[in-house]
């Protein structure tokens, strides 16, 4: 990618990343809007969307505002600070991640942990694991970027993020952040596809009258959402790391890095409100309902 010539095209390739990175930002904003206007999602499940709605915005945010900017005008003094934005763009995506983790764990314990959910996603509990999320994020990324002094920045006039070329910074792109987001995508993936086939197994086995067509049809909705989820942001990784060194030109590599990073963590926007109310709402009433066969039969069906 060195050899492209980055200094034309500038102007179209800003204009391309700007409304993306913007509608992204609206989107995950009207998220947080509309968790916290809702009382029926101040819950555990509710508050993790909320943190991970945040941290989206957070990112889309930086790219529309900073990254934009620097590659239109291709401001020299910018570029000599993209590192610090570097770091604040990707922590952002690494809480992500985290929060994904999270949130796939909540969802799996609601389904086939439906009487432990409410002691171990209580209010409190829920607050510390989101606090966990954020410290330890900025831990590893702090030590990674900072202290290993590793900047993840801009060279200039490029405009894709990358990590500088040395040995160190090679181990920290595969092993830190590569192989990470790796996991928690695995990890996410493996945990969504044990809930729904807890879900198809109690489908099979119990006659629910209760559930309804309208019911079946969101549970499949929110599978097809979770499974979206999971290929997008491995796609973004694989764009990112891999395909982007084949890349004929600079804007097929412009493509597979900086506009697949943009889009993935924009398309969490479309999908957070949506899949929180279904859920939220089960989980408050898991936490009251005492009777054994109805927590893990209807009630965790509801959650999906």
């Amino acid at each position: 990618m060195d050899d492209f010539e980055w200094t034309k095209g500038n102007h179209i390739a800003a204009a391309i990343l700007f409304p993306l990175a913007l509608f992204g930002f609206t989107c995950n904003l009207c998220v947080v809007v509309f968790l916290n206007s809702m009382p029926s999602l101040n819950n555990s499940f509710g508050s993790l969307t909320l943190s991970q709605a945040i941290v989206d915005s957070i990112h889309q945010l930086l790219l529309a505002f900073f990254l934009a900017p620097t590659i239109y005008f291709q401001n020299p003094d910018m570029y000599d600070i993209s590192h610090q934005f570097g770091y604040a763009t990707l922590l952002a995506y690494e809480i992500c991640c985290f929060s994904h983790v999270c949130i796939s764990v909540n969802r799996f314990t609601a389904v086939c942990v439906p009487l432990a959910y409410g002691k171990l996603f209580s209010k409190t509990n829920t607050r510390i694991i989101i606090a966990s999320t954020w410290i330890l994020a900025i831990g590893i990324l702090t030590y990674m970027l900072q202290i290993l002094d590793c900047d993840f920045y801009l060279p200039t006039g490029t405009w894709i993020y990358t990590f500088r070329d040395n040995v160190v910074c090679t181990r920290v792109k595969w092993y830190g952040d590569f192989s990470l987001n790796c996991l928690s995508v695995v990890i996410v993936a493996v945990l969504d596809v044990s809930s729904i086939a807890r879900l198809h197994c109690i489908n099979e086995r119990h006659n629910l009258d209760a559930l309804s067509a309208q019911k079946r049809s969101r549970q499949i909705v929110l599978v097809y959402q979770a499974a979206l989820q999971g290929i997008l942001f491995i796609t973004e990784l694989i764009t990112y790391f891999l395909l982007s060194g084949f890349a004929r030109n600079k804007w097929e590599a412009y493509a597979l890095t900086t506009i697949s990073w943009c889009l993935v963590n924009g398309a969490d926007g479309f999908q957070g409100g949506e899949r929180a109310t279904p859920v939220s709402s089960v989980a408050h009433r898991n936490d009251t309902n005492t009777a054994v066969r109805s927590a893990t039969t209807a009630s965790s069906i509801q959650r999906a």
